[in-house]
């Protein structure tokens, strides 16, 4: 009889605790951290290297990608890595190119999700295609 009530109190409890911690998921949501960057002139290229968002040493799987802000003509915003490779035992550096958004002219509001499998950092180059006026907010998140 004293196991039932044992088992009964110990039940009890868990879904307890597990009430209350799911309440304190909902009342503090995991924010991933974002590296933002800003173009304030977009007639120019600009680059930018996110090497704050991600979790140092771990293996990556996402790339979160969140472009705002309001172009006069069109421009593109392209992200890429560097790769090392070991050949014959030298140690060498290649970029590769993931991905280029294109922008067109008028409000941007752009949220992606890109597969990214590589290193802790990110680079990311803004080139305008006829753009002048305008601005734009870059935030990555390697997750």
């Amino acid at each position: 009889m004293k196991i039932a009530i044992l088992l009964v109190v110990a039940y009890l409890l868990f879904l307890l605790f597990f009430r209350l911690g799911i309440w304190l998921m909902e009342l503090y949501p995991y924010k991933p951290p974002f590296a933002e960057f800003k173009v304030s002139d977009v007639s120019q290229p600009q680059s930018f290297v996110d090497s704050v968002s991600s979790s140092k040493g771990s293996s990556h799987s996402v790339l979160l990608l969140k472009i705002t802000g309001e172009l006069d003509d069109s421009a593109e915003v392209s992200y890429g890595f560097y790769a090392f490779e070991k050949r014959k035992g030298v140690k060498t550096s290649k970029f590769i190119m993931n991905t280029t958004a294109k922008l067109s002219k008028g409000k941007i509001n752009i949220d992606e999700r890109h597969d990214y499998y590589s290193s802790d950092t990110i680079h990311v180059f803004f080139t305008p295609k006829g753009s002048k006026k305008g601005w734009l907010k870059i935030e990555t998140s390697i997750r």
